[in-house]
């Protein structure tokens, strides 16, 4: 790589060009301060002024948020907003001001630790990144506190792309104007609020780069949002590849999204349904914007963890699930039950770390174990499913007994909303999860009590392959593509349609291109996706051939190693896709 082009992640797609500004990273000193008994009352009412104009802050961004980009994402900060209230941010700040006796900036820091670290010691991803959000609103009472002006960057006359250690959303909404055009940070990912809505204000965005002060200000910059490339004074040539890369990307766009509503079928007929992989109701408008045919997966566990304090109510989960459903209508959405346990999970389920949380008491098993908690998520299903097409579908199942145990207080569930009179889809449908070996390999058993099956790839690999797909020493032996992994995939799929079951996937393999000519060929009915590979992905299924696909997939069956079928697939892929076609992968939607 020459040396001025360096590399990180990039969150928000697009091509910009612009003079790097630094924010330099700024902490507030916080020290801590011994009130006596007649300051502690002043102090907490100092406090709750900081709170307020916080929230006044928050709310004025709201709007400009609105204003801009509609009401589709000010839950961002209206949820900020909300922790200005929550219990677990202003009561416990003022219990350690008068437990302890101290200034309201340190009390304050104590709250910050506790909620970030809880928030940080979280598996899922999307939820740690959340931290971001507690910090943000946590700077600006601490900001107002010290009575600072937390304002930065906003009086900038030529197109700039912001450089800082980190980004929140309120940063991105208070500089978001015509001469700002993209920004790279240190730290942040894929799923913060912040790529959220630089994605939508199509600000493109790179992030762990980790030689900001080295770029330092004043530099000109191409940033690549979606390759990841920010080039430092970039040459002529460079400029002028750039440009005709840039002009390229969005004709693609445009391309891709002219056939978003256009079905997803083969050149010789074969119907395959193409579906967007959702974490919050929110998501739906990038899925439907990118047309996808419906949800494969809604990951329901959110409701669970975002609330530390309390499991979600029926009455919460029934309001997620109906906007789901209509939302959708008339295509389907599939929720999965909560995939809670091994290190998902609060205080209040009551459960405690586990040597070996892959292998522990996760999923079904943990939902079969607080069946209750489980009973009120299925109930809530029920009611929302005379609102659209939802399917109920069921993680980490192993076997028989527990589909059936599931299923019975999905039974429980119904008989319940029959003696409240409530009304409810009596045929609803209702399927599992494939991603441990052992129901792969009893698909037969299993195919005969469900509707549908949806196979997991993203555990299922690494169960079969004893590979844990987060150890970066184990990266090269996690291959979605091995012979042991499409052996047992076609197995699957060929139980289930001799049951009359339709097979979808919902793995990070169905949104990678180069593996799109297996899956295919595997007779797979639906895919389900991120919603941003959803145009490219729909297009490749309408440029083959169905008998293509399925001929690849018996070579490739015929293979011993992993590395002999990727090379194979490579050769095919260029085969039927030019060069270029992969160019306007990530598409700005």
């Amino acid at each position: 790589m020459k040396k001025n082009i360096y590399k990180g992640t990039p969150i928000a797609p697009g091509i910009s060009v612009g003079k790097s500004l630094l924010l330099e990273k700024q902490a507030l000193p916080i020290f801590r301060l011994t009130l006596s008994e007649e300051q502690v009352d002043s102090e907490v009412r100092r406090l709750e002024e900081a709170l307020e104009k916080t929230k006044s802050q928050l709310v004025v961004l709201k709007n400009q948020l609105t204003e801009r980009l509609g009401e589709g994402h000010s839950y961002i900060l209206e949820a900020q907003t909300l922790m200005l209230d929550d219990n677990l941010l202003r009561a416990n700040t003022v219990d350690t001001i008068r437990r302890e006796k101290v200034n309201a900036e340190w009390a304050l820091g104590e709250t910050a630790s506790k909620l970030t670290g809880l928030f940080n010691s979280m598996e899922n991803t999307l939820l740690r990144e959340r931290v971001a959000d507690v910090e943000d609103v946590i700077g600006r009472v601490q900001a107002n506190l010290a009575q600072i002006d937390v304002h930065r960057a906003t009086e900038i006359t030529e197109d700039v792309i912001i450089l800082a250690y980190q980004l929140t959303p309120s940063d991105i909404v208070e500089m978001h104007n015509s001469t700002i055009v993209g920004f790279l940070t240190e730290i942040g990912g894929k799923t913060s609020h912040t790529a959220i809505i630089a994605r939508s204000l199509e600000m493109p965005a790179v992030t762990g780069m980790q030689e900001l002060n080295e770029i330092g200000s004043g530099r000109t910059l191409i940033v690549d949002g979606f390759e990841g490339i920010v080039i430092v004074d970039p040459t002529l040539t460079q400029r002028r590849e750039y440009e005709n890369k840039k002009r390229y990307y969005e004709e693609h766009a445009n391309q891709l999204i002219s056939i978003k509503d256009k079905p997803s079928i083969t050149k010789d007929g074969r119907k395959v349904v193409i579906q967007a992989n959702i974490e919050l109701p929110e998501d739906l408008d990038t899925a439907i914007r990118s047309g996808a045919q419906g949800i494969g997966i809604y990951r329901s566990e959110f409701l669970y963890l975002s609330n530390p304090d309390a499991l979600p109510t029926e009455e919460e989960h029934f309001t997620v699930y109906r906007a789901v459903a209509e939302r959708v209508y008339p295509h389907s959405a599939i929720i999965r039950t909560a995939d809670l346990g091994a290190e998902k999970f609060t205080p209040v389920m009551g459960m405690h770390p586990e040597p070996n949380p892959a292998l522990g008491l996760r999923g079904v098993r943990f939902c079969l174990r607080k069946r209750e908690m489980f009973k009120t998520q299925l109930r809530a299903l029920l009611r929302a499913s005379t609102f659209g097409r939802l399917k109920i579908m069921f993680p980490m199942v192993s076997g028989l007994n527990e589909l059936r145990e599931a299923k019975a207080a999905l039974e429980e569930a119904k008989e319940e909303l029959r003696v409240l009179k409530v009304d409810f889809n009596e045929n609803i449908a209702v399927g599992i999860m494939v991603e441990v070996p052992s129901a792969a390999m009893t698909a037969d058993l299993l195919a005969a009590e469900v509707d549908f099956f949806s196979i997991g790839t993203n555990d299922l690999i690494q169960y079969l392959l004893a590979v844990d797909r987060n150890n970066d020493h184990l990266a090269y032996l996690y291959d979605p593509i091995h012979p042991s992994v499409i052996r047992m995939m076609k197995y699957v799929v060929d139980k289930a349609h001799e049951a009359g079951v339709k097979v979808g996937i919902c793995g990070e393999m169905a949104s990678d291109p180069q593996y799109l000519l297996i899956l295919l060929g595997l007779g797979l009915d639906e895919l389900s996706m991120n919603p941003v590979s959803v145009p490219l992905i729909k297009q490749m299924v309408r440029s083959l051939r169905y008998q293509d696909a399925r001929e690849i997939l018996e070579h490739c069956l015929t293979l011993s190693t992993a590395q002999d079928i990727n090379e194979y697939l490579l050769e095919k892929t260029n085969q039927f896709f030019p060069s270029g076609f992969f160019a306007s992968r990530g598409p700005v939607l």
